[in-house]
């Protein structure tokens, strides 16, 4: 590696899902600022526009491509055409899917197995055909390579009123881990990030959020720890790092970034403490706020 911590060193990686705004358009930046070629991929013409605007200050013949992730042929085309201009694909980061509006329903509601189905393959296909086509390529020119599959929290704990978004996102770690092993022999790590709850710009997407009021700020400090929504940058700087040597020995693995949520007993307060701890004067001395205060 040169002097910077983490270094690319001109590596081309795959981002699908690359455009809106978001977790993808943040990836691709913070991976441009480590030194990779990026090949932004995004199937949307705002999101193209996003990507390409966003990595426009940076050197390194980043390419910004359309393909549907869910045909395999276009994406073994888009992959040869790419390799042709950015050299060897060395992996990917996987940001495609999500919930759409009419993706949440009660489990109850005659139109779920219909949801549930399209959530799914939503979820799950474009990522299980990009991550097989690089795998391909990787095994080919043997150098190794890293793929960073995007999940969820929901996919660790539940998604009430979004189960199949919640299954997706499970299946999707367990994915992880089967391309983890039968890809070991590659030298290609495999492993996924679980980001909680992340504010974004979500250009073009629906969104299921209001502009941030006092009470939704308080409702956040009271169920994360570290008292406030994740941003962009939170994910994508645990893509760079499980791209980087420093995470050279780290594969099948699901990094959660939540703030501390998950870790949280289910049982406590905006405390800390459990519901059932009620004695003001023991509740003002752990917590070091005067009783009744």
């Amino acid at each position: 590696m040169s002097g910077k911590l983490i270094d690319l060193n001109r590596r081309a990686y795959l981002v699908a899902g690359a455009g809106g705004g978001g977790i993808g358009t943040a990836i691709c930046v913070m991976l441009a600022e480590a030194g990779a070629t990026v090949i932004a991929v995004d199937k949307t013409e705002l999101g193209r526009e996003t990507a390409t605007k966003a990595l426009a200050p940076f050197e390194g013949g980043h390419l910004v491509l359309d393909a549907d992730l869910s045909d395999q042929e276009a994406v073994d085309d888009m992959l040869v055409r790419a390799s042709l201009q950015a050299g060897a694909i060395r992996g990917a980061v996987n940001v495609v899917g999500g919930m759409l509006p009419h993706h949440w329903t009660a489990l109850t509601d005659p139109l779920a197995p219909e949801a549930f189905d399209d959530v799914m393959r939503f979820n799950l296909r474009p990522t299980l055909i990009a991550s097989t086509a690089v795998a391909r390529a990787i095994a080919a020119h043997g150098l190794g390579g890293s793929i960073v599959n995007v999940a969820s929290a929901a996919g660790l704990v539940s998604m009430a009123y979004g189960a199949g978004y919640g299954a997706a996102k499970a299946a999707l770690i367990n994915l992880t881990r089967s391309m983890a092993v039968e890809w070991g022999r590659f030298r290609l790590r495999v492993n996924a990030v679980a980001p909680g709850t992340i504010r974004t710009q979500k250009l073009g997407r629906a969104r299921f959020d209001t502009k941030e009021t006092d009470e939704m700020r308080q409702r956040t400090r009271d169920v994360i720890p570290l008292g406030r929504r994740g941003e962009a940058d939170d994910v994508a700087g645990a893509v760079l790092f499980l791209l980087s040597d420093l995470a050279d020995y780290v594969s099948g693995q699901t990094l959660a970034i939540d703030g501390g949520a998950l870790a949280r007993a289910p049982y406590c307060d905006g405390d800390n403490l459990p519901v059932f701890v009620s004695d003001p004067v023991l509740r003002s001395r752990l917590t070091g706020e005067e009783a009744g205060s």
